[in-house]
């Protein structure tokens, strides 16, 4: 009996299913390190802005955004001393930060400097360290507002845009929408009302931007109540979409049905924070809105197995001015 080749053909066989529990190991371990860093974030966030002394009619939005040096209504500038959305892209090349990076990182605003255990590098831009998702140009000219001991870094024109993938079509094409790295906690239909959220002690009608109410919609104010959004998309593992249950199968293999990097089929349901643009490559975050392109199953385009992990955290306002 010729046995030549055999080793070869049980290696071949069992290697499918060792790479299966490697890879699933390896992700797994991923997606609990994010989760846990993430929810620290997400506590550094809500203490910080609790204790901030803000104006007790301020939003949200507007404490982390308003200049303290040209608004009077602004008392501090949270930007630089809690989060800065420009701060979420560096270039390690620059001057400012290639001397003494941790210097640079550790004169970011707290929740910034908790994100960097967050941020990447791709192969294609090797002197980029960025939080994950979207790589958006941004034409805006703002720069971080990092100060480190070699001064402030240039402006990259580049930010980052989170996908929360709403739904799926029967081909797998997806329907998106465009959430921010920090957000308030707020009811879907009033994502869009600052005026709505409870950061603010009282509710103001008159500043509403999605109309005046009666009456308050919200029963308790005066928390900083925060939510840090995470898209963590595998390297190793690629999605599938589920097959339909038969009456003999509740749960079919769905190997047959992987889902297709088809980012010209992608539909937005808002705006993303940038422009969108694609380099054509390959990779967990990459394509212009981020969604990831793996190569595999014959050399087809698909994509990475993905999750959108929000941590969460709330405080009551301790400073108010």
């Amino acid at each position: 009996m010729n046995e030549r080749g055999g080793a070869l053909v049980e290696f071949a066989l069992v290697s499918v299913v060792l790479y299966l529990l490697l890879a699933g190991t390896l992700e797994f371990g991923r997606v609990m390190f994010d989760a846990n860093a993430l929810q620290d974030v997400a506590r550094v966030a809500a203490r910080e802005l609790a204790v901030a002394p803000v104006r007790a009619d301020a939003t949200f939005e507007y404490a982390l955004t308003c200049d303290a040096a040209s608004d009077p209504g602004c008392l501090v500038d949270l930007r630089a001393r809690v989060f800065d959305a420009n701060c979420l892209v560096v270039d390690l090349s620059d001057a400012a930060v290639a001397a003494d990076p941790d210097g640079y990182f550790a004169a970011m605003p707290v929740v910034n400097r908790a994100l960097r255990t967050l941020m990447i590098t791709e192969p294609a831009r090797p002197n980029i360290l960025r939080y994950a998702g979207a790589l958006l140009s941004e034409g805006s000219g703002a720069a971080c507002s990092a100060v480190g001991p070699n001064g402030a870094a240039a402006p990259t024109g580049l930010t980052v845009g989170i996908p929360l993938v709403e739904e799926r079509g029967a081909t797998g094409n997806e329907t998106i929408r465009w959430v921010p790295v920090l957000e308030e906690i707020r009811s879907v239909q009033n994502a869009d009302c600052p005026a709505r959220g409870p950061f603010s002690l009282i509710y103001l009608a008159a500043t509403d931007d999605c109309g005046a109410l009666d009456t308050d919609p919200l029963v308790d104010r005066g928390l900083a109540a925060v939510r840090v959004n995470y898209p963590y998309q595998a390297a190793t593992l690629s999605a599938f979409q589920p097959s339909p249950p038969t009456f003999v199968d509740p749960l079919p293999p769905n190997i047959g049905n992987p889902i297709l990097a088809e980012d010209g089929a992608v539909v937005q349901t808002n705006l993303a924070p940038g422009s969108t643009f694609d380099d054509g490559e390959v990779g967990p975050y990459a394509g212009p809105y981020g969604l990831g392109r793996q190569l595999a199953l014959a050399g087809r385009v698909v994509r990475p197995f993905r999750k959108l992990i929000s941590a969460q955290a709330i405080y009551r306002r301790e400073a108010v001015q």
